[in-house]
């Protein structure tokens, strides 16, 4: 893939992205305003707790197992024998997701007294009555993600990324018209939102050309690869939702709200990673696993340096605005009905604590999957389950001075630890890594998001004088005035310094106009 197929590939992602994002943070407004920052939200996330842990990891899991393999025959014009391995994985996948929502729902008692146990007898007791409404989730997720994987061999990337909008839609539309009946219906909601984002793929899957096969043919070399693979890959992109799990225990045992706080501020966290890192993550896998394929480790390197660029461009300055615009932020997108001042304080201090590690969760997202194009499914899962045991320690150290301010912290040290640990030891399988080149990028960006911060923080501070009220009304100008002009200030500050990727990207654009 071209630098030019890479930016649109990575454009038509982040469009989608953008949308799904959009409906997803209306989807948590909605919540918020319906139900607010209470033990019946608390109940909700706890249950959602596995469905969307085995969504991001297994699911991430089947992606990530499926892209090499694919693109390998795809690349041999082998393609019917791709799409049997596919057929293959997909008919094994759906039958072990039965089989966990099966288990889940039967055991969801003792699951959530093993995550929550900090809960009251009635939380818990609502919490185990939407497991079992949401466990059946698992078996049209699995098979969602992984016809994911499929479209993104074929470097089919619209569908599959707009996917996750529509199951946000069809959460909004049952809290909106269903809501006030009970919490049991945006339970029901996220069930057949998981649905219509499996269904919503099909279309794309015939035109991308697959061919469905009734085999089960476990012997396949490749179809055993996939699997031996798979527990490796889960657990190593496991460790995020594991950062979740951590939190929710020890938050259970803190005021009432916290884990709602720390869902809101994480939701908000990764907004612009959901919508730009991922669009990255996702439009350089299959290139970056092209290139192993055919043993050229300078390309991949220079593929995967682009790629940590643009998500350092990006993350560094959306988590210094984030930091500094926490609480009018929360505020603008939260604060009505039921979510009042104090879930906005509580929640503006966790996203501030978590947006310090945000620019590591991103490196971490494209880093593991220069692993897996290399084959390495070890190294991610050494470095994850160490990363794990720092936010363990932190999170003991932290909760007792800082309550769930110091969870969310504790998250952002591990994090920054992990994507250490990864890029040095990456140099490992390509020691043709320009981390000079990729430093110098670090620094410049650096540069322009401490700008970015002050400016942000000094024009709302300066819109604040202005309104002496602060409706919403108010608050949405102040709030956009401020981001606008942040956003000014670092692109002119990235251009006066020079940087490659900003500057080839003004270049395209230019030949593309003409001038």
């Amino acid at each position: 893939m071209s630098r030019n197929t890479l930016a649109r590939a990575t454009m038509v992602i982040i469009a989608m992205n953008l949308i799904s994002k959009v409906l997803g943070f209306v989807r948590e407004t909605v919540i918020a305003g319906k139900y607010g920052a209470t033990y019946s939200t608390d109940a909700y996330n706890a249950a959602y707790t596995i469905p969307y842990f085995l969504q991001m990891v297994l699911g991430m899991a089947l992606v990530t197992s499926i892209v090499p393999v694919v693109t390998k025959y795809l690349m041999k014009g082998e393609k019917d024998e791709g799409w049997r391995i596919a057929s293959i994985t997909l008919n094994w996948t759906v039958l072990f997701m039965t089989g966990l929502a099966v288990i889940g729902m039967l055991g969801s008692g003792v699951i959530v007294n093993l995550i929550t146990p900090g809960f009251s007898q009635t939380t818990a007791d609502l919490t185990t009555y939407l497991t079992i409404i949401m466990f059946p989730s698992v078996i049209f997720m699995g098979a969602g993600m992984l016809i994911t994987g499929i479209l993104n061999a074929r470097k089919y990337f619209a569908m599959a990324a707009f996917a996750p909008g529509l199951s946000n839609l069809i959460i909004i539309i049952f809290v909106i018209f269903l809501g006030q009946y009970g919490i049991q219906y945006l339970a029901l909601g996220t069930l057949v939102g998981m649905v219509v984002a499996l269904l919503i793929q099909l279309p794309a899957l015939r035109q991308a050309g697959f061919i469905y096969s009734w085999s089960w043919n476990l012997k396949h070399p490749d179809v055993r690869g996939i699997f031996a693979n798979l527990l490796p890959i889960f657990l190593g992109t496991a460790v995020n939702q594991i950062y979740l799990a951590i939190n929710r225990y020890f938050a259970s045992g803190l005021s009432e709200g916290s884990i709602s706080a720390l869902n809101y501020a994480g939701k908000l966290m990764n907004l612009p990673m959901g919508i730009f890192v991922l669009a990255v993550a996702s439009a350089i896998f299959p290139t970056l696993s092209e290139h192993a394929v055919k043993g050229d480790k300078q390309a991949l390197g220079v593929t995967l340096n682009r790629g940590l660029k643009m998500v350092l461009l990006i993350t560094l300055p959306a988590a210094a605005g984030l930091m500094v615009l926490n609480t009018p932020i929360v505020k603008l997108l939260f604060e009505r009905g039921a979510f009042d001042a104090n879930a906005t304080q509580m929640t503006a201090s966790a996203l501030f604590y978590f947006s310090l590690g945000m620019f590591a969760m991103s490196l971490n997202m494209v880093l593991t999957r220069a692993y897996y194009a290399v084959q390495d499914v070890r190294t991610p899962l050494y470095i994850g389950f160490s990363s794990i045991i720092v936010n363990i320690l932190a999170s003991r150290l932290l909760v007792g001075s800082m309550g769930h301010s110091g969870l969310a912290l504790a998250n952002s040290l591990a994090a920054i630890y992990s994507a250490v640990a990864m890029y040095l030891l990456l140099k490992r399988h390509l020691p043709q890594l320009n981390f000079v080149d990729l430093a110098t990028s670090v620094t410049k960006a650096a540069v322009a998001s401490v700008l970015t911060a002050v400016t942000a923080l000094l024009g709302y501070n300066y819109m604040t004088r202005l309104f002496v009220g602060q409706d919403s009304k108010h608050l949405l100008i102040q709030v956009m005035v401020s981001i606008a002009l942040a956003a000014c200030v670092y692109a002119i500050s990235i251009l006066l310094l020079r940087e490659k990727e900003v500057l080839l990207m003004l270049n395209r654009i230019k030949a593309r106009l003409g001038f």
